[in-house]
């Protein structure tokens, strides 16, 4: 034979409501992750980094490990520093990409909670500043357009992308550092 607990009108009425609060919170907990997910670039899908390896030599010493962009337009390799993937308490992660034909980069139209800066310098190896391409990046709620050597602060929070490289007369490096 069981036992049929006995609940006061009050243990019914907080059992419902923890319980409603239960479910409600993890809607709220539900709705932030799609939220989060949502702002993600489009373009992280696509990306595998498993293949990604760079090696720790020595204390604080990386060896770089190239690997393959997802833009058919960078045939180069390319080479990433990955903050905590690579040193536990490093923070910064920062990747390098040769650019020799227009493209759209970085997906959609996104944000995030870091800091993050996207360079665009002259990648002829004789003078970061002889930069011959045009380019134009949605930034806030403008799309700001260059064909100089520049960097491009992109405060948390941002609106930011798609970065649309229009013409390429000499190759150009494109740095992306983030810190976090």
């Amino acid at each position: 034979m069981t036992e049929k607990k006995q609940t006061s009108r009050r243990d019914f009425f907080q059992n419902v409501s923890a319980g409603a609060a239960g479910m409600a919170f993890a809607s709220v907990l539900s709705t932030l992750h799609a939220a989060a997910a949502a702002q993600q670039p489009d373009y992280y899908g696509k990306m595998d980094v498993s293949k990604l390896g760079n090696v720790l030599r020595e204390p604080n010493v990386v060896e770089f490990k190239p690997w393959k962009s997802i833009h058919s337009t960078i045939t180069s390799p390319m080479i990433t520093a990955w903050g905590t993937g690579d040193i536990p308490e490093s923070k910064l992660a920062i990747g390098f990409a040769y650019i020799t034909k227009p493209d759209s980069l970085g997906g959609a139209t996104h944000s995030h909670a870091h800091d993050q800066w996207i360079f665009l310098i002259g990648g002829d190896g004789k003078n970061f500043l002889e930069f011959d391409a045009d380019a134009e990046m949605l930034l806030g709620d403008k799309v700001r357009k260059v064909n100089y050597s520049c960097y491009f602060y992109i405060p948390p929070n941002t609106p930011h992308c798609p970065l649309v490289i229009k013409r390429v007369g000499k190759p150009i490096v494109f740095i992306d550092a983030r810190i976090g």
